[in-house]
């Protein structure tokens, strides 16, 4: 029987040996997202907490938002405009929650919008590049075309002037206010996706293709500030001391394309057959050579698992530091909220997680969209759109008043007797609530047990849950007057039904089976609770109903071997020897039982056994020889009463010269028959026998 602390995949973090002693296990915090969250917050260090309130808006009045939300505005007003696709609208959000078409434009995607001070609206689309100015009304026609097939990101400088993030050149354009574009900064990108305004007039700029962050001043001299090793900075946002934080992705494994190979023209102009960028776009001439390198692989990291998103924060000296990483995430916008903590949204699912300090991340949300990907401060709170289907919602600074959040089940490995749940309070705020059921499916359904009565004590309250093999636990924050509760470490005692140990592999040695003095035996043994396993070797003469103990060994170390660990007790190599010398001659049957007896109560211990699969012959007598002279040579029969013969020499003055050959061809049985030809015997003088056992004898050579 095992004890152990168990809160939904376990870590041991004190190993026992005996099945009795409690062990120490907590959950890994990454592990805690997998469970469901309504109103609740998990971190990164497995704090949980009520999370900020979300309320999603209403609808279009003609069904949803769009399919994709690409990027969002808000006027002075307080009214939002989402940038959308592939329909190449412009959705109107009103404060009220009511959204409808604001503006249609001719290209499939509105990839950015821009609210300008004096109440127009500009709208970037692709491909194409052409951006709309929009009115009041609605009313929109093409302010400028960029001469570029994509317009990414748009802002707006002190001087009223416009900035324009393309591809796929890589360039930066300043559009004055009439419309009038130029080239500002031409990077070694070939998209330029993200804008975020620094000091001093100047810009951060994100790129796509190399993963470069630029910072260009406001007479167009940028220097490279990061170069990270995925390839697209999907979006930036200063952080309001001087640095900024980004957000880099790279498409999944199947999307992942070749080299490309990127030509700087005669003119000036740049080719790149690779954008890192998700491509929807009719197709057209490029304007240079472009193609792919073919046999180079796709990337170094090829073989490996492939990372798929971060967040990067960058001081104002350069320095960067990463604080979250993802295999399966690709995070897809950024947003500075009015505290000052970043917040970034991924897909898929779409999720939504703050930055709480320094690496603690936090899981604010799950939204049932496919991707998370605009996100927009709003005053006290900022707005998230989704894409797959679009919908936006609304993230308040201020937490909702109650929330729940249910962990995933903790398996036990077997129907399990629970104990006391505890958990670690790092807030005296509010009320902390926790309830639990089992059951003994992996999926909890009607046949598990309605959730338990309230638990209220963080140091540990009995569970009102029956036995079961799998647990699952619930937690209820609420808001008090003094703030907001915060828990961690939730764990649970449990105990096992004992299940046997296993014994296999047994052996004896020697190999034959023939002993005279000692048997050594050997034998793997393993216990699936991790409990100390001792054997004992019984023997019962052949034909016998009677075992008697013929040899105990001192029980094998337990080990940790929780299931839900995937990490069950490995089997221990034992031995014990048989002292033979007070037993009867003859042969014995042989079984060793294993069992779990020391590590569990009186009478709780369960055992298994493994037979030997030959028979152990006890033999302490010598074989006899008879040896007579015939003809041709010399014929002898050597005969041993309980084993077998093992061989025959010929000796000279102490030293063999040889061994003959009996006449059947294999030395093996009770009874074997030599014969010596006159001319190998030579000068021998003895004749030395020798039985399986090891048990020997010896005649003279007979004369004539």
């Amino acid at each position: 029987m095992k004890r152990a602390v168990l809160a939904t995949v376990l870590v041991v973090l004190a190993p026992a040996v005996r099945a009795e002693q409690t062990r120490l296990a907590a959950t890994p915090p990454l592990l805690l997202r997998l469970g469901d969250a309504d109103g609740v917050a998990v971190t990164s260090l497995g704090r949980l907490f009520p999370a900020p309130a979300i309320t999603p808006f209403d609808k279009a009045k003609d069904g949803p938002l769009a399919a994709q939300i690409f990027g969002g505005t808000r006027d002075a007003a307080g009214d939002v405009f989402l940038a959308t696709g592939p329909d190449g609208n412009v959705m109107r959000v009103a404060g009220s929650g009511q959204s409808a078409v604001f503006f249609h434009a001719e290209e499939p995607l509105v990839t950015a919008v821009l609210a300008l001070p004096g109440g127009d609206l500009l709208a970037a689309t692709a491909p194409g590049g052409k951006i709309y100015r929009v009115g009041a009304g609605g009313k929109g026609s093409v302010w400028c075309d960029t001469g570029e097939r994509y317009v990414w990101a748009l802002a707006v400088r002190d001087d009223g002037s416009v900035l324009a993030a393309t591809g796929d050149r890589g360039r930066l354009l300043a559009i004055d206010k009439g419309g009038k574009s130029s080239i500002l900064f031409d990077s070694h990108e070939s998209h330029l996706v993200s804008l975020a305004p620094a000091k001093d007039g100047a810009f951060w700029i994100g790129g796509s293709g190399r993963g470069l962050v630029y910072r260009v001043d406001a007479a167009g001299h940028g220097a490279v500030v990061y170069d990270d090793d995925l390839p697209e900075a999907k979006a930036i946002a200063a952080d309001g001391a001087g640095g900024l934080v980004a957000v880099f992705d790279a498409p999944p494994a199947s999307e992942r394309r070749p080299p490309a190979v990127r030509i700087r023209m005669a003119d000036g102009t740049t080719a790149s057959s690779g954008s890192g960028m998700d491509d929807l776009e009719t197709t057209r001439p490029a304007p240079a050579l472009q193609g792919i390198i073919e046999g180079l692989p796709v990337s170094p990291d090829d073989e490996g698992v492939r990372l798929r998103g971060k967040v990067v924060r960058i001081a104002p000296d350069g320095t960067a530091a990463e604080v979250w990483r993802s295999n399966d995430e690709a995070p897809f916008a950024l947003a500075i909220d009015d505290a000052g903590r970043a917040i970034f949204a991924t897909g898929e699912p779409a999720r939504v997680y703050r930055v709480e300090s320094g690496s603690e991340i936090a899981l604010l949300a799950t939204l049932p969209e496919a991707q998370a990907s605009m996100l927009l401060p709003a005053g006290k709170a900022v707005l998230a759109g989704t894409s797959n289907p679009g919908g936006l919602y609304r993230i308040d600074r201020d937490p909702v008043g109650a929330g729940t959040y249910v962990a995933p089940p903790a398996d036990a490995g077997g129907t399990a007797r629970w104990g006391r749940l505890s958990w670690h309070a790092e807030s005296s705020s509010g009320r902390v609530e926790l309830f639990t059921r089992t059951g003994n499916s992996e999926d909890p359904d009607g046949t598990w047990s309605a959730w338990s009565a309230a638990l209220t004590d963080p140091r540990g309250s009995v569970l009102g849950s029956p036995d079961g093999r799998f647990l699952q636990w619930r937690v209820r924050l609420s808001e008090g007057s003094g703030g907001e509760p915060a828990i961690a470490g939730v764990t649970a005692s449990y105990a096992t039904r004992n299940r046997a140990p296993t014994i296999k592999d047994l052996r004896v040695d020697p190999a034959s089976g023939a002993v005279s003095s000692k048997a050594t035996f050997r034998w793997s043994a393993s216990d699936p609770d991790g409990d100390a396993v001792s054997v004992e070797i019984m023997a019962r003469a052949s034909g016998s109903k009677e075992w008697k103990l013929a040899a105990r060994s001192d029980p094998t170390p337990g080990k940790s071997s929780d299931p839900t660990l995937g990490n069950d007790a490995s089997s221990k190599d034992g031995k014990a020897t048989w002292d033979v010398s007070s037993w009867d001659e003859g042969s014995y049957d042989v079984r060793a039982t294993a069992s779990d007896q020391p590590a569990n109560p009186p009478g709780d211990g369960l055992a298994a056994t493994a037979d030997l699969g030959t028979v152990v012959r006890v033999d302490r007598t010598p074989p006899t020889i008879e040896a007579h002279r015939d003809g041709s040579g010399l014929e002898v029969t050597v005969t041993d009463a309980v084993s077998t013969v093992a061989k025959l020499e010929v000796v000279d003055n102490g030293r063999t010269l040889f061994a003959p050959r009996p006449k059947d061809g294999v030395c093996d049985g009770p009874r074997e028959v030599f014969h010596i030809a006159a001319s190998e015997l030579g000068s021998a003088e003895s004749l030395r026998a020798t039985d399986a056992a090891g048990n020997a004898a010896e005649i003279e050579v007979p004369s004539k």
